[in-house]
């Protein structure tokens, strides 16, 4: 066999080789990845109860709700720890804060607010609760408690199931999501859209001065 061609052949099954055991890495490092990501997360795993009839869709912005002064409903769910949560008549402002983990404006109020709320405080005489809801594999940013976890989300948040029981119970049809309940568990607003740091510091202020 000519030397050029000995040499061809050993380039080429040098190639193959290294092409090879870059395929197996790579496959590799996939599974690892898509282990990690998972963390083990079972959305079949939480549950949610409802109390109570499902409020009114919310209206288009600028529009009376319908809503406001109406009995929300009681949740009974958990947090991806599997700690109980609900959202009840408390003798407290409740405020909730609805995410999506695929959603970028739900990822900028995380990003914006967690650490506010991390260096201060929430007035003592309000609640606040986020609800991590339409949760999808398939979706960007999955699984939502990897991600809350690594932003370091200070708020006791509740898991809906796999149903968005919760979603429907409130009316929601886009995320973010603020639902603000009174002290009886009345409802007193309900918007939709990212606000900044000052307008929740501005918006937690008025409530506990309203709820004095």
């Amino acid at each position: 066999m000519d030397i050029g061609l000995k040499m061809k052949s050993k380039v080429l099954k040098f190639t193959i080789n290294i092409f090879s055991i870059s395929l197996i890495i790579f496959i590799a490092l996939m599974i690892f990845i898509s282990g990690c990501s998972n963390d083990g997360f079972n959305h079949s795993d939480f549950k949610v109860e409802i109390k109570g009839d499902n409020l009114i869709k919310m209206p288009k912005r600028g529009t009376i709700d319908p809503a406001m002064g109406i009995n929300a409903p009681e949740i009974t769910g958990s947090s991806f720890e599997n700690q109980p949560i609900q959202i009840r008549p408390s003798g407290k402002v409740t405020i909730i804060l609805f995410l999506a983990h695929w959603c970028p404006h739900c990822q900028s109020e995380v990003d914006m607010l967690g650490p506010w709320i991390i260096d201060n405080s929430i007035p003592k005489n309000l609640t606040f609760i986020s609800v991590a809801t339409s949760i999808d594999k398939s979706r960007p940013n999955y699984p939502p408690d990897i991600w809350l976890n690594q932003k370091d989300w200070p708020v006791k948040t509740i898991v809906d199931d796999k149903e968005n029981s919760i979603v429907k119970a409130f009316g929601i049809t886009s995320f973010p999501t603020w639902i603000i309940l009174d002290e009886k568990g009345k409802v007193y607003n309900r918007f939709s859209g990212s606000i900044t740091t000052k307008d929740f510091v501005d918006l937690t202020t008025f409530l506990s001065q309203e709820n004095n």
